[in-house]
């Protein structure tokens, strides 16, 4: 018991200060990323919608070739 407490595990090897091994380290670095790159592509996928949005109401603007505005109107050039 006193090997743990020293830092040691219970076949007298040393732990990292914290008590965490490298791969605990790796692990929480991977799923830090992984959290960053779904943040990234959640902001992505809301840029999108806000642009798409944004040509739907100005059509004219060029982004669309005419095909949403109404049929008796010509909205696109």
């Amino acid at each position: 018991m006193d090997e743990i407490r020293n830092g040691n595990d219970a076949n007298g090897r040393g732990t990292h200060k914290d008590g965490a091994g490298r791969g605990a380290l790796l692990k929480k670095l991977a799923l830090w990323i992984g959290l960053a790159v779904c943040i990234a592509f959640i902001a992505w996928v809301a840029w999108g919608f806000l642009q798409f949005d944004h040509d739907i109401e100005n059509p004219r603007e060029g982004g669309f070739s005419g095909w949403q505005c109404d049929a008796d109107h010509d909205c696109g050039s």
